[in-house]
């Protein structure tokens, strides 16, 4: 469970809102299954958080949206993210450290 004490170790993407950020929080929320995944939404975007590390797969957001999906795809509706960003051939993966 993700308390305040490890508000700094979340990460994650900041997404624009709409049908791809919503896609992905569904992915993140497969893709990192038994962990607690927290979101903040706000009128234009929506922030995701995972404690320590957050991996979202290209697959799995295009299996929400029933299309393939690229990196561009996500990365161009992903104006910050909070972590670092490690990107990787099959997805993304934020980490604390």
């Amino acid at each position: 469970m993700t308390t305040a004490d490890d508000a700094g170790n979340l990460v994650g993407p900041v997404m624009r809102a709409g049908e791809i950020a919503d896609a992905v929080l569904e992915a993140i929320q497969e893709d990192n299954e038994g962990r607690e995944v927290l979101t903040e939404a706000h009128a234009s975007y929506l922030r995701i958080k995972v404690a320590d590390e957050c991996f979202v797969r290209f697959e799995t957001v295009g299996d929400v949206l029933g299309r393939t999906v690229t990196r561009g795809d996500i990365e161009s509706n992903m104006p910050s993210f909070a972590g670092f960003i490690r990107t990787e051939p099959d997805g993304i993966r934020f980490v604390a450290r």
